[in-house]
Protein backbone atom coordinates (compact mmCIF):
# COMPACT_ATOMS: atom_id res chain seq x y z
CA UNK A 1 0.00 0.00 0.00
CA UNK A 2 1.05 3.63 -1.00
CA UNK A 3 0.56 5.60 1.50
CA UNK A 4 0.72 9.34 2.24
CA UNK A 5 0.59 9.48 6.18
CA UNK A 6 2.88 7.02 7.61
CA UNK A 7 3.28 6.80 11.54
CA UNK A 8 6.01 4.91 13.12
CA UNK A 9 6.43 4.50 16.97
CA UNK A 10 8.95 2.03 18.99
CA UNK A 11 8.37 0.87 22.74
CA UNK A 12 9.72 -1.41 25.09
CA UNK A 13 7.21 -2.63 27.65
CA UNK A 14 7.98 -5.31 30.40
CA UNK A 15 5.81 -8.14 29.05
CA UNK A 16 6.54 -11.24 27.01
CA UNK A 17 5.97 -11.17 23.78
CA UNK A 18 3.52 -14.03 23.40
CA UNK A 19 1.51 -12.10 26.04
CA UNK A 20 1.39 -8.93 23.54
CA UNK A 21 0.46 -10.48 20.86
CA UNK A 22 -2.49 -12.60 22.59
CA UNK A 23 -3.94 -9.36 23.48
CA UNK A 24 -3.40 -7.40 20.22
CA UNK A 25 -4.20 -10.59 18.07
CA UNK A 26 -6.12 -13.18 19.76
CA UNK A 27 -8.60 -10.93 22.26
CA UNK A 28 -9.67 -8.03 20.40
CA UNK A 29 -12.54 -8.02 23.13
CA UNK A 30 -9.42 -6.12 24.93
CA UNK A 31 -9.02 -3.59 23.02
CA UNK A 32 -11.17 -0.87 24.57
CA UNK A 33 -8.92 -1.69 27.91
CA UNK A 34 -5.92 -0.53 27.01
CA UNK A 35 -6.70 1.44 23.87
CA UNK A 36 -9.81 3.91 25.06
CA UNK A 37 -10.62 5.19 21.23
CA UNK A 38 -12.24 1.82 20.84
CA UNK A 39 -15.45 0.49 22.37
CA UNK A 40 -16.52 -2.69 20.60
CA UNK A 41 -13.70 -4.97 19.13
CA UNK A 42 -14.31 -8.21 17.73
CA UNK A 43 -14.07 -11.09 15.36
CA UNK A 44 -16.49 -12.30 12.89
CA UNK A 45 -16.55 -15.62 13.01
CA UNK A 46 -15.65 -18.29 15.06
CA UNK A 47 -11.88 -18.99 16.09
CA UNK A 48 -9.39 -19.98 14.76
CA UNK A 49 -8.51 -16.38 13.63
CA UNK A 50 -5.39 -15.48 11.40
CA UNK A 51 -4.99 -14.32 7.90
CA UNK A 52 -7.68 -13.43 6.17
CA UNK A 53 -10.42 -13.22 9.40
CA UNK A 54 -12.52 -10.16 9.36
CA UNK A 55 -12.76 -8.36 12.56
CA UNK A 56 -15.12 -5.33 13.58
CA UNK A 57 -13.44 -2.27 15.01
CA UNK A 58 -15.77 0.99 16.07
CA UNK A 59 -14.29 3.86 17.72
CA UNK A 60 -15.18 6.75 20.28
CA UNK A 61 -19.04 4.91 19.12
CA UNK A 62 -19.05 6.51 15.97
CA UNK A 63 -16.02 5.64 13.57
CA UNK A 64 -16.53 1.68 12.32
CA UNK A 65 -14.81 -0.50 10.31
CA UNK A 66 -14.10 -4.17 9.04
CA UNK A 67 -10.56 -4.91 9.42
CA UNK A 68 -9.18 -7.75 7.37
CA UNK A 69 -6.07 -9.52 9.15
CA UNK A 70 -3.11 -10.16 6.49
CA UNK A 71 -0.28 -11.16 8.97
CA UNK A 72 -0.95 -13.36 11.47
CA UNK A 73 2.77 -14.27 13.25
CA UNK A 74 2.45 -15.40 16.23
CA UNK A 75 4.70 -13.32 19.22
CA UNK A 76 6.42 -11.78 16.00
CA UNK A 77 3.73 -9.69 13.96
CA UNK A 78 -0.13 -8.82 13.16
CA UNK A 79 -1.13 -6.45 10.93
CA UNK A 80 -4.34 -5.61 8.99
CA UNK A 81 -6.35 -3.32 6.30
CA UNK A 82 -9.26 -1.92 6.80
CA UNK A 83 -11.89 -3.65 4.26
CA UNK A 84 -14.73 -0.90 4.68
CA UNK A 85 -15.06 1.92 6.68
CA UNK A 86 -17.75 4.69 7.57
CA UNK A 87 -15.08 7.36 7.18
CA UNK A 88 -15.73 9.34 4.02
CA UNK A 89 -12.64 10.74 2.26
CA UNK A 90 -10.31 7.46 3.66
CA UNK A 91 -9.13 5.39 0.96
CA UNK A 92 -7.25 3.21 2.19
CA UNK A 93 -5.78 2.17 6.05
CA UNK A 94 -3.00 -0.23 7.28
CA UNK A 95 -1.53 -1.08 10.96
CA UNK A 96 0.80 -3.06 11.73
CA UNK A 97 2.38 -4.26 15.04
CA UNK A 98 5.69 -5.85 15.30
CA UNK A 99 7.15 -7.99 18.48
CA UNK A 100 11.07 -8.96 19.21
CA UNK A 101 11.98 -10.10 22.31
CA UNK A 102 14.31 -8.38 24.27
CA UNK A 103 14.24 -10.84 27.52
CA UNK A 104 11.56 -12.93 28.59
CA UNK A 105 10.35 -10.38 29.79
CA UNK A 106 10.32 -7.54 27.99
CA UNK A 107 9.16 -6.80 24.22
CA UNK A 108 9.93 -4.16 21.80
CA UNK A 109 6.98 -3.04 19.82
CA UNK A 110 6.82 -1.01 16.76
CA UNK A 111 3.84 0.07 15.44
CA UNK A 112 3.13 1.29 12.05
CA UNK A 113 0.01 2.95 10.97
CA UNK A 114 -0.35 3.83 7.22
CA UNK A 115 -3.81 6.29 6.05
CA UNK A 116 -4.19 7.49 2.31
CA UNK A 117 -7.38 9.67 1.26
CA UNK A 118 -8.64 12.75 0.44
CA UNK A 119 -7.23 16.23 0.84
CA UNK A 120 -9.40 17.10 3.84
CA UNK A 121 -8.35 13.51 5.21
CA UNK A 122 -4.86 14.45 4.97
CA UNK A 123 -5.24 18.17 6.35
CA UNK A 124 -7.23 16.12 9.11
CA UNK A 125 -4.28 14.11 9.77
CA UNK A 126 -1.74 16.59 9.48
CA UNK A 127 -3.30 18.51 12.24
CA UNK A 128 -3.62 14.81 14.22
CA UNK A 129 0.04 13.96 14.18
CA UNK A 130 0.94 14.69 17.73
CA UNK A 131 -2.15 13.30 19.35
CA UNK A 132 -1.51 9.95 17.57
CA UNK A 133 2.09 9.75 19.06
CA UNK A 134 0.64 10.36 22.25
CA UNK A 135 -1.98 8.25 22.15
CA UNK A 136 0.14 5.06 20.82
CA UNK A 137 2.24 6.62 24.39
CA UNK A 138 -0.50 5.87 26.80
CA UNK A 139 -2.25 3.09 25.06
CA UNK A 140 0.99 1.34 25.33
CA UNK A 141 1.41 1.60 28.43
CA UNK A 142 -2.03 0.41 29.20
CA UNK A 143 -1.36 -2.35 27.65
CA UNK A 144 1.65 -3.38 29.37
CA UNK A 145 -0.50 -3.12 32.91
CA UNK A 146 -2.93 -5.97 31.03
CA UNK A 147 0.00 -8.01 30.32
CA UNK A 148 1.49 -8.10 33.21
CA UNK A 149 -1.92 -8.25 35.18
CA UNK A 150 -2.51 -11.66 33.61
CA UNK A 151 -5.74 -10.72 31.90
CA UNK A 152 -7.25 -12.99 29.86
CA UNK A 153 -10.87 -12.10 28.64
CA UNK A 154 -12.71 -9.81 30.81
CA UNK A 155 -12.42 -7.19 33.62
CA UNK A 156 -12.16 -3.72 34.31
CA UNK A 157 -10.02 -1.15 32.02
CA UNK A 158 -6.68 -0.30 33.76
CA UNK A 159 -6.43 3.19 35.16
Amino acid sequence: MVALFRWGRRLDLQAPAGTVFDQIATHPENWPRWFTPADDVHYEGPPPHGVGSMRFFRLYRLVRAREQIIVWAPDERFAHQVHETNVPGVSALMEQWTLAPLTDMRTRVSWTLAIDGRPFVRLLLRASRRHIGRLFHNSAHRLETLCLAGAGGRGRRPA
